[in-house]
């Protein structure tokens, strides 16, 4: 009984996050993904790029944690792309604070900003 309150509030919840954002940043993730693919060296990050554009589009139910992997790809990532993603994460959770519309997706929001600065040194359950 409780898994399934837990999976509707996951749904609802995630439906509440496409409409304000969560489509916008997961078609940016998927975008970057594409770009990366055309290049040898991108195409590794590419699929972790299309696999956190999942993650970004049903951020609802799973939890970011970060783990000390591949840290130079991620700091190249933080100095190139990832700034961009991570200051409109921020600016997004910063709206959210402003309207109480918005305030149960700071927690996703936050979540969602960590993993737009280190992406390849986190893993989500």
């Amino acid at each position: 009984m409780i898994w399934a309150l837990k999976k509707a509030f996951s749904a609802a919840g995630n439906f509440y996050w496409k409409i304000f954002g969560g489509i916008f940043l997961a078609t940016l993730w998927a975008a970057i993904g594409l770009a990366l693919m055309f290049s040898v060296l991108g195409f590794p990050i590419a699929l972790d790029c299309f696999k956190i554009a999942y993650v970004n589009y049903k951020p609802f139910g799973k939890r970011i944690v970060l783990i000390p992997n591949r840290i130079f790809a991620s700091i190249i990532w933080l100095v190139s792309v990832g700034w961009i993603i991570g200051s409109i994460s921020i600016f997004n959770a910063l709206l959210s604070c402003a309207t109480i519309i918005g305030l149960p997706l700071l927690k996703q929001w936050l979540k969602v900003c960590k993993l737009a600065f280190f992406p390849f040194c986190s893993v989500w359950v």
